[in-house]
């Protein structure tokens, strides 16, 4: 069987990357990770299917989103076993989430990631970046109209907060695809962490006499909060100012985008429809979230061609943000001001 020479000859070491998304490395990394948990004991009945091959089977399906009887004859594997492997590696990697998807707490913590975008953009105190995607699922059997999205199809949005070299610091899933990502902002947990003074409150910086606290930027479907900064809407009538501000925003923000192309190119079961029940759609997208981190924090590079980024643009389809307060506003306006006179 190819995967068993695969596992047996380093000869055959660039295979791993064409095939399972990963290095060699990794996936012997991966393998340790889920190891304990995934392994089963020989019986007089049947031989236990090793830890290697239940892996292998598990990544083959998030890299290529075939189905699982074909993932199956390219494992040596049935359906059957093939379904309750990826059940089974999905179920223990969302258990190690929190180990991988850690959002930054500390003063010194949420510096690290300031200090990196201060590297993508003039604008100071950014320590994280918002966006949300479509994941295409088949249609839930109850309320399937809330799933519809504007593009035409049944989807999960994923929301996810990312740091300057696209590490998921935080990721939330299961919403219906006709919420407009505002309206997913207010349904996680980061917004009522942030307005609850739990988190971004520390390291903080003076502008001009205006104390700007940790920043995560998003793009203009978001609503401008003192700790949630947004560019200006395009009216056709923005100043140079306004205009300098938001490129220097976007130079922070793509990285969101980045982070979700890079997601689903190396796993592309995010990219097609996930016939899997509506229940296990969600530990699926987290566990594809999760192996990115790990990528990410190994330094596993995988080359996306240049159309994969994930461009979602809501920008034309507003949500109700209100009014932003006058303490938002005038933490924009200072850094338009900080930005004007550099």
């Amino acid at each position: 069987m190819w995967f068993q020479q695969l596992l047996n000859d380093h000869a055959l070491d660039h295979w791993w990357n064409e095939n399972f998304r990963v290095t060699r490395a990794t996936f012997e990394n991966i393998c340790q990770l889920v190891g304990p948990a995934l392994r089963r004991q020989e019986t007089h009945m049947r031989d236990a299917i090793p830890v290697e091959k239940r892996v292998g089977a598990t990544l083959w399906r998030l890299a290529t989103g075939e189905c699982y009887r074909s993932c199956g004859l390219m494992i040596g594997l049935s359906k059957s076993a093939v379904v309750k492997c990826c059940h089974e590696f999905v179920q223990q990697l969302c258990v190690l989430k929190d180990n991988y998807i850690k959002f930054p707490t500390t003063k010194g913590e949420v510096q690290a990631k300031i200090n990196g975008f201060s590297e993508r953009s003039k604008i100071p105190n950014i320590a994280g970046a918002v966006d949300g995607t479509h994941v295409p699922i088949k249609a839930p059997k109850t309320n399937h109209e809330d799933y519809f999205n504007r593009k035409h199809f049944y989807s999960y949005i994923l929301q996810g907060v990312v740091d300057s070299t696209g590490l998921f610091l935080s990721v939330s899933t299961c919403y219906p695809g006709s919420l407009h990502d505002a309206r997913v902002l207010r349904l996680s947990q980061i917004l009522n962490a942030a307005e609850n003074d739990l988190i971004l409150t520390e390291p903080t910086v003076d502008v001009n006499g205006t104390i700007v606290r940790s920043l995560i930027v998003g793009d203009s479907a978001y609503p401008l909060k003192p700790w949630l900064l947004c560019p200006f809407k395009d009216n056709g009538a923005l100043s140079r100012e306004q205009r300098k501000f938001n490129e220097e925003l976007l130079k922070a923000r793509i990285v969101s985008e980045h982070a979700y192309g890079l997601t689903k190119g190396r796993w592309r079961v995010l990219q097609k429809r996930l016939d899997e029940d509506s229940d296990r759609i969600p530990d699926t997208i987290i566990a594809c979230c999760i192996l990115h981190n790990i990528c990410i924090v190994r330094r596993d590079r995988y080359e996306l061609d240049n159309d994969d980024d994930d461009v979602d643009d809501d920008d034309d389809n507003d949500d109700d943000n209100g009014i932003p307060s006058r303490g938002a506003q005038g933490i924009r306006r200072a850094l338009v001001d900080y930005l004007t006179n550099l």
